[in-house]
């Protein structure tokens, strides 16, 4: 079982979606009249993408989702 960790990510413009997406978070919702989103990524990616986001233009601030992952269950 891979281990997740959930992403906060307040951005500026919706048009950072598509990049969001390309980096690999797996968005499961999106405030646009907030400007926000929640989503959940690999565990060992996490510092990665955070530090990718961190310097993009469109993104305010990104944070760790406080809500521990390991007891969710994704299946499908």
């Amino acid at each position: 079982m891979v281990k997740r960790k959930g992403i906060i990510v307040y951005f500026r413009n919706k048009k950072i979606l598509n990049k969001i997406k390309e980096l690999g978070i797996n968005i499961t919702y999106v405030n646009e009249a907030l400007k926000y989103l929640i989503g959940y990524i690999d565990d060992h990616r996490y510092e990665e993408i955070e530090k990718n986001l961190k310097n993009h233009r469109l993104v305010k601030k990104v944070e760790a989702s406080k809500q521990e992952m390991e007891n969710l269950n994704f299946s499908i």
